[in-house]
């Protein structure tokens, strides 16, 4: 029994901490979508504290931009490469 409610503990925090993908985001007035360039982003959320890192997917890697944005009770992860969001991740607080 005990470890039945250990297993359902750790799968409800887990579902709770991963985050999901999305195509899109809204701020206040606008929509951020997948596929749109990263001056776009920046004019329509404002600009975060970016990480930069090297993205690889399988042979092609190329040097990527992080921004985070907190909006309600959500935080939007928006990866960017080659000037171009190619990921928005959704994660609840």
């Amino acid at each position: 029994m005990k470890y039945i409610i250990v297993g359902i503990i750790s799968v409800l925090i887990s579902t709770t901490t991963l985050a999901r993908e999305t195509n899109s985001m809204r701020s206040s007035y606008e929509l951020v979508n997948v596929g749109d360039i990263e001056s776009d982003l920046l004019r329509k959320m404002g600009k975060t504290y970016p990480r930069y890192f090297i993205h690889k997917e399988g042979r092609r890697s190329c040097d990527a931009t992080e921004y985070v944005y907190e909006i309600d009770i959500q935080i939007y992860t928006v990866l960017v490469c080659n000037g171009k969001i190619f990921k928005i991740d959704v994660n609840t607080k």
